[in-house]
């Protein structure tokens, strides 16, 4: 009801300074202008303009209540739509159903305006400064959430990394992204920086690779420890035998041999993170069951007998 007042206001002051400037211009002095001005606004408060306002005041609150209308029935339709792919229907919806309130609203806006008299340009003006100076984060937000949908870039419930967190797609509104992050915390992230800034997907591509390091000892035979981490991981059944795993000596660190699994798994199907901590977990009881030993940070110190300190 507040945003129906302003709006009404609007219209009325519209009208006023339409007729008052176009009927005053040629005034040849102020006080005959001022008779003038006067005269203008008793004659718009006559009865033919009463008449008007009110069927422009019903014709506003119609469009609002068949905008409602229409959109909540267009919603209902396409989420019941069987002929929608599930995956693509929850991102669609919202998008035609906004399309068709805000289409009903500007025709029934128009109408209105020809209703009052209010001259087109006038509006178009307003509406134009309005939107420049008020509604531009508003708009910017709003496109970049139906360009997200529309390119099919992002979906619901997908993995992504944006702002240095990473978490799942909860739902994407029509002015920014809800963000669950795997702990159960929500964020919410305005449309426009999945467009401005880097953003990972991490289900995007139908596979992905897994990488799972090991420490192992400087004792230990690197062939044989490179050949039980590939046993591992083949006997998963759910990892991709192409591209095929491969076990790389990553680094020779001060306490250990660095070892790196590399592995693939579909990423549409699998859990990530429980794949990598099953693989991880099962290479940790093939070492010990081989004999294999995970070293810690250690530092070995060494007592020289011809160290002397020189005078």
């Amino acid at each position: 009801m507040k945003k129906l007042k302003y709006i009404i206001w609007f219209y009325l002051l519209s009208i006023i300074y339409t007729n008052s400037s176009a009927f005053a211009v040629d005034a040849g002095s102020a006080a005959e202008t001022s008779k003038q001005n006067i005269s203008i606004i008793s004659s718009m408060f006559n009865q033919e303009f009463f008449l008007n306002f009110i069927f422009a005041i019903v014709v506003l609150v119609w469009t609002f209540f068949v905008s409602k209308v229409v959109s909540a029935k267009l919603t209902r339709y396409l989420e019941n739509s069987a002929s929608w792919e599930w995956q693509n229907r929850e991102e669609l919806v919202w998008v035609l159903s906004r399309t068709a309130h805000i289409t009903i609203l500007a025709i029934g806006f128009s109408i209105t305006l020809t209703i009052l008299w209010v001259d087109m340009w006038i509006f178009l003006w307003g509406l134009w400064f309005w939107i420049w100076f008020t509604l531009k984060i508003f708009l910017s937000n709003f496109i970049a959430g139906i360009i997200m949908v529309t390119q099919w870039t992002y979906h619901n419930w997908d993995v992504i990394s944006v702002w240095w967190e990473v978490g799942k797609i909860h739902r994407i509104h029509s002015l920014f992204t809800a963000i669950q992050k795997f702990d159960g915390i929500m964020y919410y992230v305005p449309n426009v920086k999945f467009l401005e800034d880097n953003v990972s997907n991490y289900n995007n591509n139908d596979k992905r690779r897994v990488e799972v390091e090991v420490w192992v000892d400087y004792d230990t035979d690197i062939v044989t420890a490179k050949k039980i981490m590939l046993q591992v991981v083949e006997q998963f059944p759910h990892v991709l035998r192409w591209p095929e795993p491969m076990v790389v000596v990553d680094k020779l660190d001060n306490s250990s041999i660095n070892l790196k699994v590399l592995f693939w798994i579909d990423s549409k199907t699998w859990n990530y993170f429980m794949t990598k901590s099953n693989v991880t977990e099962t290479i940790n009881l093939a070492f010990r069951k081989s004999g294999i030993t995970i070293p810690f940070p250690q530092i070995t110190l060494s007592n020289r007998d011809d160290f002397t300190i020189k005078q």
